[in-house]
């Protein structure tokens, strides 16, 4: 391998934290970077293991995109992890996960360690904390150059088109004041009338004025320009390092690069960290970088099409030089806000938003797991006249089945999937009609088995199907005919051929058609007949919402902790929450705990809680783990872990809904009862179908797989014999 020490490119210890970690400019509060100018080794110990602490908290909440390597730039591969000071459960993490040296941990992306299963978040914590002081000793290549400023570029405007500006504003005021109207807006109201002809020119100066004209062509400002000018103050190996390994389409390997440059996989990396760390504090220090930067979140919201910010911020698609990319791609390549993948564009990650998505769509689904797309709010764009199309894309993305206007959320057996067909089409089907409607493949045969096996469904002809909640009657008259109708018009019928067509086959009144369409589950608007708008409406109770079940003194939210929850981002929760806890949209509340107050708030779409991450370092839980978060009749928050599943459907079953465990079977049909707040006396089919329409399927397939245990409590007890009855019986 050439020598690693090429002359410009000598290695420096750190003095200082912001030397070690130059990434911390980016992601720490403005007034807390002068501390992190402290030099290392002038820390006392408490300091010490201060600083190390707020070093882990903040790569938790901002770099999970970032390899280890990466955050810490002064390991070195051949660090043995049993030679720094880690707590027992840390090494056993370590070991259980092959990671024996820093090698092994280097190419990890601190999302993926917080992932790892059983592994809590204190321990990742302390995992961090010891690598980050190893890093501190540890020498590594300088990435910038020694002629360039690394100062931040400033947006900047010429005196002389200022000037020229500010006189066309004095110009206007100076008659507003002669005038006696000091008080006139200078922009945005009419002029006033009897304006002298210099004072409307000025005002049509301004009114006209462009950015370009005000910058006198000296418009190498936009974003793209000022990526080129920040990357200047790197070296061209740094910059050529983040071109091929940050920003590239297909990056290169370290080994690659090494050979490229002539130094160890290792330099690379460090390198890589270093410069990925100085470019960071570009877009999060101020300026005009860390002003689009803002601007590119605020704009995403939780979910935008990437051609949709495009449109609004053109300049992000403008090619940054020096590395050959699109803006676009180099800020994401920097900024952990937000993840753009596949066209899209999500805060902060394509799971969070997904997550949101699969919150939005239980509120909106109906019994049978569809939900209208004109009922989802997820989407920013300046196209609201694509919204539908977008959501049905953004759905697809992740994996839904999207037909027409609804979307499929369960169709999981041909019975779930046919359920959906039939709910959207609102009419009785065949079963090759309903499986021509799949979208994989699936015999007629398999359908009509779990059809005639399905207590949903209804066999009304030879090969004609319905839901069973329609009720056999609602076939035999007028409303049949009229759903029929609207289904095979795409939804929509015009009353007049509506009243044409069935007053011309049956012995009905026009005044009837009229009559029953305008009843529920239809509305005539405009004349025109279609499923009533009111029928799609959902907002769950607490009793009807998935994964939240009644307590004797409170309402318990099952949830699956996940990196976000670790990293301390808020989470999404049901409308049915709000309901629990008495919150109504645009409040918030803080409900008291033994950790301090938690956030609880619908002040957006969706309610959502604060940061759980206390609760999650406190009890050390790793992501993955199964919680409930609990909300007391008295108003307050605690938070508990669910019992892990042993394979016993009765003990899982119990865990699922927080219920205890080791119950008899009486009981434990009383507490799945009690947890929906239905009547304890309710027989085990009853309890399926309550917790299969809400959507909690995996308690449901549990309870099938009790019914025959469950059910013994409710079957009469066999007479008694009566010996002499018997005898005289046995004499005749």
């Amino acid at each position: 391998m050439t020598e690693d020490f090429l002359p410009g490119f000598e290695d420096q210890r750190p003095r200082t934290w912001l030397d070690a970690f130059p990434w911390l400019p980016g992601v720490a509060e403005p007034n807390a970077l002068p501390m992190w100018e402290d030099a290392i080794d002038g820390n006392t110990v408490t300091a010490r293991v201060q600083r190390l602490g707020q070093l882990s908290g903040l790569a938790m909440e901002r770099l999970t995109q970032w390899t280890l390597g990466q955050i810490f730039p002064g390991l070195t591969p051949e660090l043995n992890l049993l030679e720094i000071r880690l707590p027992a459960r840390a090494v056993n993490a370590l070991g259980s996960h092959g990671c024996n040296t820093a090698a092994d941990l280097i190419p990890v992306r601190l999302e993926e360690m917080m992932r790892w299963r059983s592994v809590g978040v204190g321990t990742i914590d302390s995992i961090l904390q010891a690598l980050a002081d190893a890093s501190t000793s540890m020498a590594t290549p300088a990435v910038t150059t020694f002629t360039t400023s690394s100062k931040q570029p400033q947006l900047e405007v010429p005196t002389p088109r200022l000037t020229s500006v500010i006189d066309d504003f004095k110009r206007i005021a100076a008659w507003y004041a002669l005038v006696g109207l000091p008080k006139q807006p200078l922009l945005g109201a009419p002029l006033a009338p009897g304006s002298p002809k210099e004072v409307v020119e000025a005002r049509q100066r301004l009114e006209l004025l462009q950015a370009r004209a005000l910058l006198n062509g000296e418009s190498g400002s936009d974003v793209a320009v000022f990526f080129d000018k920040a990357l200047a103050t790197l070296d061209d190996r740094a910059v050529n390092v983040l071109a091929n390994r940050v920003f590239a389409d297909v990056p290169l390997t370290l080994d690659e690069l090494g050979r490229v440059h002539g130094i160890t996989r290792e330099r690379v990396r460090q390198i890589e960290g270093k410069a990925r760390g100085v470019m960071l504090g570009f877009i999060s220090e101020g300026g005009p970088l860390a002003m689009v930067a803002d601007a590119a979140r605020t704009l995403i919201g939780t979910i935008r099409p990437l051609e949709d910010l495009l449109s609004l911020i053109p300049s992000l698609g403008k090619t940054v030089e020096a590395v050959g990319q699109p803006a676009w791609r180099v800020l994401d390549g920097l900024d952990d806000a937000y993840e753009i993948e596949d066209g899209w564009c999500a805060v902060p990650t394509m799971q969070s938003a997904e997550t949101v998505t699969r919150a939005q769509l239980e509120e909106r689904v109906d019994q049978y797991g569809v939900a209208r797309l004109v009922e989802l709010d997820l989407i920013e764009t300046g196209r609201p006249e694509q919204l539908s199309d977008l959501t049905a894309s953004w759905l697809r993305r992740c994996g839904y089945i999207v037909e027409d206007d609804a979307v499929f959320t369960r169709v999981q057996s041909v019975g779930d999937y046919a359920a959906a067909v039939l709910s959207v089409t609102g009419s009785p089907m065949g079963a090759q009609e309903i499986v021509d409607r799949f979208v994989f493949d699936r015999t007629v045969g398999s359908l009509k088995n779990a059809m005639s096996q399905d207590d949903r469904f209804e066999r009304i002809d030879r090969d004609r199907w319905a839901l069973k909640e329609w009720g056999m009657e609602a076939y035999a008259g007028i409303r049949s005919v009229i759903r029929e109708q609207v289904a095979r018009n795409g939804g929509r019928a015009n009353l007049n051929d509506l009243i044409e067509h069935i007053t011309g086959r049956y012995t009905v009144t026009a005044n009837s058609v009229v009559a029953y369409a305008s009843m529920r589950p239809f509305e005539i608007q405009n004349g025109v007949v279609r499923q009533h708008s009111g029928d799609h409406e959902i907002r769950k109770t607490p009793a009807s919402t998935r994964r939240l079940f009644r307590r004797p003194d409170a309402w318990a939210y099952r949830v699956r902790i996940s990196t976000d929850h670790l990293r301390g981002s808020g989470s999404v929760a049901p409308v049915g929450i709000a309901a629990a806890v008495g919150l109504q949209p645009g409040e918030s509340r803080q409900l008291p705990s033994s950790l301090g107050p938690q956030l609880i708030a619908w002040t957006g779409t969706q309610p959502s809680f604060g940061t759980i991450r206390r609760f999650l370092m406190d009890q050390d839980i790793a992501a993955g783990t199964e919680a409930f978060l609990v909300l007391g009749d008295d108003g307050g928050f605690s938070f508990e872990p669910a019992r892990e599943p042993v394979g016993e459907p009765l003990s899982d079953a119990l865990s699922l809904v927080g219920a205890g465990e080791n119950l008899d079977p009486d009981a434990a049909r009383r507490a799945f009862a009690v947890a929906l707040e239905m009547p304890e006396s309710t027989p085990v089919i009853g309890l399926i179908g309550a917790y299969r329409e809400r959507g909690d399927d995996d308690i449901a397939e549990l309870l099938i797989s009790l019914r025959e245990h469950l059910d013994t409590v409710d079957r009469p007890k066999p007479p008694e014999r009566r010996g002499d009855i018997e005898d005289i019986l046995d004499l005749l």
